[in-house]
C-alpha cells in the first residue's frame, strides 16, 4: 500500500511540475489575467493547490485533528490567508519552486510513516493516511483541470497530466 500511495504522490508531484512548466512558457499576463472561471486566474488555481498540499501535510504531520472547534477554523482561515500572502508576489518558477520543496517534505513524510492506513481524526470523521493522500491527489487532478479549462478560454492549449501519459512518461523516459 505505500508502494502505491508513493506512486500517487509521485503522479501528483509530476503533474503539478508539468502545469507549472507549462506556464512558465507564457507569459505572466496568461496566468495572472481575470478569467470567469472556478478561481479568478490561472494562478490563483496553483496557488490553492500548493496551500491544500501544505494543509494536507500539517494535518497529516500532527496526526489529525480530534475537535473541529470554531478556534481551529479561525486558526485555519489564518494559516491559509498567510500562505497565499507568501505566494503573492511569486513568479511562476519561483511557485514551482515551493511547490518542489513541499513535495520533498511530504515524500519524506511518507517514506518515514510506519503505518499508511493509520486511522486520522478530523472531528468525528475519521479516515486511513492513504485515504487522505487520495483525496489530496484527486484534488490536484480536479483543479489542474480547472486551469486546462481557463487555458482553452484564452485560446492557449494545456499540457498532458492524465495519470495514464504519466504511466507512460515512466516506461518510456
Amino acid at each position: 500500500m505505500k508502494t502505491y500511495t508513493l506512486q500517487q504522490l509521485d503522479y501528483h508531484v509530476w503533474a503539478n511540475r508539468q502545469v507549472c512548466s507549462h506556464l512558465q512558457q507564457l507569459s505572466e499576463e496568461v496566468y495572472r489575467k481575470e478569467i470567469n472561471s472556478v478561481f479568478p486566474t490561472i494562478y490563483d488555481t496553483i496557488v490553492h493547490i500548493y496551500v491544500i498540499d501544505r494543509g494536507w501535510l500539517s494535518f497529516l504531520n500532527s496526526g489529525g485533528v480530534s475537535e473541529l472547534s470554531e478556534n481551529y477554523y479561525l486558526q485555519l482561515k489564518n494559516t491559509i490567508e498567510r500562505i497565499v500572502a507568501e505566494t503573492s508576489d511569486k513568479s511562476m518558477e519561483e511557485l514551482g519552486k515551493m511547490q518542489e520543496e513541499l513535495a520533498v517534505r511530504f515524500r519524506s513524510f511518507v517514506e518515514q510513516l510506519d503505518n499508511i492506513e493509520e486511522i486520522y481524526p478530523s472531528g468525528e470523521f475519521q479516515a486511513r493516511c492513504v485515504d487522505y493522500i487520495q483525496h489530496m491527489v484527486n484534488h490536484g487532478t480536479y483543479h489542474r483541470g480547472n486551469v486546462t479549462a481557463m487555458l482553452r478560454q484564452l485560446g492557449i492549449a494545456g499540457t498532458p497530466t492524465d495519470y495514464a501519459y504519466y504511466l507512460y512518461q515512466l516506461k518510456h523516459h
